[in-house]
């Protein structure tokens, strides 16, 4: 069985096309959402000394990935984001399991966003090294990843994997990685961490028949219905009234407010809407997936023509 892929893209916006990108990440979502093998999506907005935006894309396997890749869809959502980049290249870098490793859905991944004090970069190699010697003898442990700087970047990138939370936030804890921690502060600037999941837990139940949730493509479509509304109302009403602030102050406050409201009004809303959809039962199993994606056309049609008009309606 094929194992667990995470897609690392990183692009320079330009400056003043933070809209254009907040928007253009929307479409982006809303192509792969219902892409095959699709789990997850994680977005790194740039630190203090850099312009660097860091894309996480996490599918259950590389096949999917790299069906993704090679999609018409991503060549098209790409194409559009060209013209917001600085020098219009936007880098990209695979990171996967070997085959076997561990069933997909099951392993938890920590990114860990590090910044290396100048002339430091040999230092923080040979300490990554010991680094990834040290955890490999904990239990869980699948392998580590690292990726330097991109052009432009200053951040380095650790993507860690271990088979479960608590063996990842064992090792987490283990007082032999704080000794090495203590060590690292010589070169090691800032750091900045970042826990990619496999699927959406706390939004939607488990069957109690099967012990498993509903399919994550179904939960994604879900999480899009809720999500779009707010970031279209965000970008009408609240970036205005955000100008005026830093500009990751600003995202800041904005992402704070997008999670809260789905997390706690449109997903529990659209999930008890659904539950027949997310998990059908025997007699209306084969009718159920027709039926619930028609519905959600409707409403993604309903959705984008009130957000087209009440654009028309602003720019009056």
């Amino acid at each position: 069985m094929s194992s667990p892929a995470v897609l690392i893209a990183t692009a320079r916006i330009r400056p003043g096309s933070e809209d254009a990108f907040a928007a253009w990440k929307g479409r982006h979502d809303a192509a792969i959402a219902a892409f095959a093998g699709f789990n997850s999506s994680d977005i790194m907005p740039p630190g203090a000394y850099d312009d660097t935006w860091t894309i996480l894309l996490n599918f259950d396997s590389k096949e999917h990935l790299d069906a993704w890749r090679q999609s018409r869809q991503r060549a098209a959502i790409v194409v559009e984001l060209v013209p917001l980049m600085i020098g219009g290249d936007l880098g990209e870098v695979m990171q996967s399991e070997s085959a076997g490793a561990v069933q997909p859905g099951t392993a938890v991944t920590q990114v860990i966003f590090s910044r290396i004090k100048p002339g430091m970069e040999d230092s923080y190699r040979e300490w990554a090294a010991r680094m990834q010697q040290a955890q490999a003898h904990y239990p869980g442990y699948r392998g580590m990843y690292l990726q330097p700087p991109g052009l432009g970047g200053t951040h380095w990138i650790t993507m860690l994997r271990f088979a479960t939370t608590e063996q990842l936030n064992a090792w987490l804890a283990a007082p032999e990685r704080a000794a090495m921690l203590k060590e690292a502060r010589a070169f090691i600037e800032d750091e900045e961490l970042l826990r990619l999941a496999t699927s959406f837990p706390g939004w939607v139940r488990i069957d109690p028949e099967t012990g498993k949730g509903p399919p994550d493509w179904k939960t994604a479509l879900l999480v899009l219905l809720g999500l779009y509304p707010i970031v279209v109302l965000e970008l009408l009403y609240l970036n205005p009234l955000l100008e005026g602030l830093v500009p990751a102050l600003g995202i800041f406050i904005g992402n704070v407010l997008s999670v809260a409201a789905t997390s706690f009004l449109t997903m529990p809303f659209c999930v008890r809407k659904f539950d027949w959809w997310l998990f059908p039962d025997t007699k209306h199993h084969n009718r159920a997936p027709t039926i619930g994606l028609a519905i959600l056309a409707a409403l993604f049609t309903c959705e984008i023509g009130f957000f087209v008009w009440l654009f028309k309606w602003h720019s009056r």
